[in-house]
């Protein structure tokens, strides 16, 4: 059978578990106890239970005392309703305990619970001001309904500001709790009240309209059976006439005719012909438009449409399981979404007339240079709108990709940027600013289904792109990122995006970090982390590395603890951290390596951070360390080839040239960013880059974050990284082969050989900028110790070496 469409689940069965429905019952049962053993207090049960110890439940001095206590609920509820009225509030501690009612009651319905805490609070609030004010009375009665502590608090109030200014004060109290926390309280019971009555007279009414329609059926149904006799009985009384008829004409002669007529000829039949079926396209109902139309005036061109977009399926992370348990049996609950910031509204509408204009421009100045377009189809995003040229068959692409300066001033707008062609598509895209940008906050990003409900390991929050579709992707699959642009354009944000991902989506022992910040003001607010998050070095107490020297020791401690969990991996006989993770009792936990700015290291320590750095990148991605880098000085000297082949996933912000674009991209196009989180995204597994805006997420929501996760209890074990090695340079010694000392560049050349399967002179001298005595010194080195093979007149070297793996444990075994 089909399934039905109407039968789905319901949400609130996501929310909870078994233990809920449990747990609120015994609530509701224990709270209702409790009221109605108050209302049951008489003071005559006071002095019976006075000499009865509490523990005496079954003794016969129990049983004498339980026969004269009048409590309706026995000796437990004589007990219980003398705590609620004499010890605390008196009988305004029901108040406290039907808040405890309704928390029960949400909790057996899977429901929110925030709203019945609200109520909890205030009825606890207002419990302790009414019992204020009754231990002010001198009323007869004001000793139950205040309770000791009522009176205490009466007695502190009286001594401090008086008598007079105690019951204001009590009363200002009691009219501002009613007026802002108790008006919404009452506001929603009337309303559930009328919805409760509204659903139950449309319930009346509906049975009503049942009973109804039941009853004309039933008088329809009798109508028909009697038409169906009267039917039947005339039906009868015809075959009986026409039997009759039949006896008549078979007893009378036949009358002879004289002449015999001959019959006429019946006419042929002609059949009518058949009505022609109508085509399908007049059956089918015409399918929903997924695009909307601007028109345009006649002989203006084209008619241009406008996609709407992707419509994200929007999630709630605060209904996930928040409260969880680490490897060492730890509490932890993950950040709420209410940390960061909501955005102020969500209209989606965009200026068309503004497109249209930004149409007609755009087709006007492509007419003057004779490209004429087919079909224009235009899709807006939060800052820039994109504009997909269909071209006539004769035009070239390159002569619009070189239009671009003359479109971007016949727009008078910045930020034009050509892609020639789509990928995938047989079009030509222009990307143009739109008049009015949308902001794009961190919350919205999150709250899709996408990121709540992934599988990825490391999943990560990019940004919207043009068509609003929230990119996400996986860091251990690119699985290095390097991050360049000019000063402001978003960098340290973006890194802020990326951490925040990752808090909101693992617990501390599935991710550590280590946080390198050498201008010590940008990632400073992740301090609280220590105990969750952040590795620990050894011989300094910083988690957070500020000063170059210590980062290069950072660095080389992540390399040893690279190549510790390599032997780990070859002890367990699997080939990388998923496999391993799987068959061991000890889990590794994944390792993000973040460095804001690797030019300033690279002026002050040189080549001591560039080679653990490229080691890190080259082999750590099987072990679970991966890289974030980010510069905002895009040069070849920093941004080096060895850096840039082992990065293939990059972000470029807006930089000053093409020149700059290119050393980040291997194209342009960066140079035509807007700023302020406008990027372009270069994923390893696509040909040309992709246009995002960046999610902000301020400092505030930041320290927010981790604030709430410092708060939380530390985690038991700690990851330290082991001591690095002191460098080869320094303590190499002799290696067996006839050379005393191996140069500092030795392991740097044989990676560079390994990686590029040639091996040459020229090439050390033209990646390492060695001279041509030092580069042949190397190169002899490389030699001797069966890297290469020895030179053979002209004929290029041949690497010995095959894959760097096998390189990684040459070097160890020379060491």
């Amino acid at each position: 059978m089909p399934r039905s469409k109407n039968k789905t689940t319901p949400k609130s069965v996501h929310r909870g578990g078994f233990g809920l429905e449990i747990g609120g019952i015994a609530l509701m049962l224990v709270a209702l106890f409790c009221i109605a053993a108050v209302f049951g207090f008489d003071a005559a049960d006071e002095s019976a239970i006075a000499t009865l110890p509490w523990y005496e439940l079954f003794s016969k001095g129990a049983q004498a005392v339980a026969e004269t206590i009048r409590n309706p609920f026995g000796l437990f509820g004589a007990r219980v309703s003398r705590f609620f009225v004499r010890l605390l509030l008196g009988y305004s501690s029901v108040l406290p305990l039907f808040g405890f009612f309704f928390l029960g009651w949400r909790l057996l319905r899977r429901a929110p619970i925030k709203p019945a805490l609200l109520f909890l609070l205030y009825s606890l609030l207002i419990a302790l001001d009414f019992s204020a004010m009754f231990g002010l009375s001198t009323a007869s009665f004001a000793d139950v309904m205040s309770g000791t502590t009522g009176r205490m608090m009466a007695s502190f109030l009286s001594t401090v500001i008086g008598y007079a200014g105690a019951w204001v004060l009590t009363v200002v109290i009691g009219a501002v709790l009613t007026f802002y926390m108790g008006r919404k309280f009452i506001t929603e019971t009337v309303e559930g009240v009328q919805s409760v009555v509204a659903k139950v007279s449309s319930t009346l009414k509906r049975r009503r309209d049942e009973k109804e329609r039941k009853r004309r059926e039933k008088e329809e149904a009798q109508a028909r059976k009697k038409a169906d006799r009267m039917a039947a009985s005339l039906e009868k009384e015809r075959k009986k006439a026409e039997k009759k008829q039949k006896k008549e004409d078979a007893v009378a002669p036949p009358k002879a005719s004289p002449v015999a007529a001959t019959p006429e000829p019946e006419p042929p039949v002609i059949p009518s012909p058949e009505p022609e079926a109508e085509p399908y396209s007049a059956i089918l109902p015409e399918p929903e438009q997924a695009e909307s139309s601007v028109s345009s005036e006649p002989g203006d061109g084209p008619e241009m449409t406008i996609s709407k977009g992707v419509k994200e399926r929007e999630a709630d992370l605060d209904e996930r399981k928040l409260k969880v348990r680490t490897h060492d049996h730890v509490k932890y609950r993950f950040p709420s979404i209410d940390l960061l910031q909501r955005p102020k509204d969500d209209d989606e509408s965009f200026d068309e007339r503004h497109l249209a204009e930004t149409k007609d421009r755009l087709l006007e100045k492509l007419k003057i240079y004779k490209i004429d377009v087919v079909r224009i189809s235009t899709t807006v995003g939060p800052r820039v709108a994109l504009f997909e040229l269909e071209l006539a068959p004769e035009v070239k692409i390159s002569r619009i990709k070189s239009l671009e300066n003359d479109l971007a001033m016949a727009m008078a707008a910045r930020g034009i940027r050509i892609i020639a062609p789509i990928p995938g598509k047989n079009a030509v895209g222009v990307e143009i600013p739109v008049r009015k940008p949308k902001p794009v906050l961190m919350r919205p990003v999150l709250s899709v289904e996408k990121f709540k409900n992934s599988k990825m390991k490391l999943p990560i929050v990019l940004g919207k792109s043009i068509s609003n579709e929230v990119v996400v992707d996986d860091l251990t699959t690119m699985p290095h990122l390097l991050i360049a642009g000019a000063t402001g354009a978003g960098k340290s944000v973006a890194i802020n995006v990326l951490l925040t991902s990752l808090l909101y989506s693992k617990r501390p022992d599935e991710v550590k970090f280590v946080l390198i910040d050498p201008k010590r003001v940008e990632l400073f607010q992740y301090q609280h982390l220590k105990n969750h998050f952040l590795a620990k070095f050894p011989g300094f107490d910083e988690q957070i590395v500020t000063d170059p020297e210590k980062a290069v020791m950072a660095l080389k401690s992540v390399v040893r603890e690279m190549e510790h969990r390599y032997s780990l991996l070859e002890q367990c006989g699997v080939r990388n951290i998923g496999d391993y993770n799987k068959k061991s009792s000890e889990p590794l936990c994944y390792l993000v390596v973040v460095i804001d700015e690797l030019a300033d290291l690279m002026i002050t320590a040189g080549r001591e951070v560039e080679e653990p750095i490229i080691r890190l990148a080259q082999l750590a991605r099987a072990v679970g360390i991966h890289l974030i880098v980010a510069t905002q000085r895009p040069s070849v000297d920093i941004i080096t080839g060895i850096i840039k082949a082992n990065f293939p996933s990059r972000i470029a912000f807006q930089v000053a040239s093409k020149v700059d674009s290119r050393t980040i991209l291997d194209v342009s196009g960066a140079e035509q960013l807007l700023g302020n989180g406008d990027m372009l995204f270069q994923p390893a597994n696509l040909p040309k880059p992709i246009r995002i805006q960046c999610p902000f997420v301020s400092t505030q929501e930041v320290e927010a974050i981790t604030s709430f996760i410092g708060d939380q209890p530390s985690q038991k074990e700690v990851c330290e990284l082991p001591e690095p090695l002191p460098s080869s340079s320094s303590s190499a010694s002799g290696n067996g082969k006839g050379l005393e000392k191996r140069d500092a560049m030795f392991e740097e050349a044989a990676r560079l050989v390994v990686m590029h399967q040639q091996a040459s002179v020229s090439l050390l001298q033209r990646r390492l900028r060695l001279g041509f005595s030092r580069a042949g010194r190397v190169m002899d080195q490389l030699e001797q110790n069966a890297i290469v093979s020895p030179a053979d007149g002209s004929k290029p070297r041949e690497v010995l070496v095959k894959d760097e793996d096998s390189l990684e444990l040459l070097l160890r075994n020379l060491d």
